[in-house]
């Protein structure tokens, strides 16, 4: 009989250099991102989250991330942000891994109407650039199908706004609590293995081990944001 395939581990190799963070995989896994580089369906070996200056302008951001990457393991998904990736929050629960970053210089509701349309104030001239995206690399050691990914997917973005409100943090753009930024970015990877799992919504055992990891990654964020 044929030797059945090593058993994928979900460990991951956590470093820092200068702005750039990453996230090594030890095996290449299956992933449904948002990221502007390496976004999509697909794979991921390594997660790269780059700080930016808050004035950050090239709109190229692809290539600025192919260059930053370059000979690191791939498939390579990448990110950037504004806010200080040295702190990174990383949780892990039951079958979730969660690593987020999170700036609130720019908390948004989603769905605003227009007659609740609230516009920030403008900054006193001098004052710094307000730093706002909350990312998050989410790795859930079971296999999950398309469909499963996008119901894990769903499950981390209402976490995280369930996080934010947990926070008390207030949307700048309308009335009540913030459900994000206009930048956020998140990963969601997983065994690239069969059988695989259709549904990681709340209900599911490994759903709720993501969502319990994203809001407190993203809890603990909005904290260390306000310390600074």
């Amino acid at each position: 009989m044929p030797a059945e395939p090593p058993a994928f581990r979900c460990d991951i190799e956590l470093s820092l250099g200068g702005r750039l963070l990453r996230a090594e995989l030890v095996d290449e896994a299956r992933c449904l991102s948002s990221a502007v580089y390496g976004g999509g369906l697909g794979r991921v070996r390594t997660w790269v989250n780059l700080q930016v200056a808050p004035d950050y302008a090239r709109t190229d951001p692809e290539t600025h991330l192919a260059e930053a990457t370059n000979g690191f393991a791939g498939p390579v998904v990448g990110m950037l942000t504004a806010a200080k990736v040295d702190a990174v929050q990383d949780i892990t629960n039951g079958t979730a891994r969660v690593l987020a970053t999170v700036g609130l210089g720019h908390p948004t509701a989603a769905a605003v109407l227009a007659a609740t349309v609230h516009q920030p104030p403008p900054a006193p001239a001098g004052a710094p650039a307000r730093v706002g995206t909350i990312n998050v690399f989410a790795v859930v050691a079971v296999p999950l199908t398309e469909a499963g990914l996008a119901g894990a997917f769903i499950t981390a973005v209402e976490a995280k706004a369930q996080a934010l409100a947990a926070a008390g943090v207030q949307a700048a753009n309308a009335p009540g609590w913030a459900t994000g930024t206009a930048s956020d970015a998140l990963v969601i990877a997983c065994p690239p293995a069969q059988p695989a799992e259709p549904f990681a919504g709340p209900a599911t055992p490994h759903g709720a081990d993501l969502a319990r990891a994203v809001f407190e990654a993203v809890l603990r964020g909005c904290r260390a944001w306000r310390e600074r």
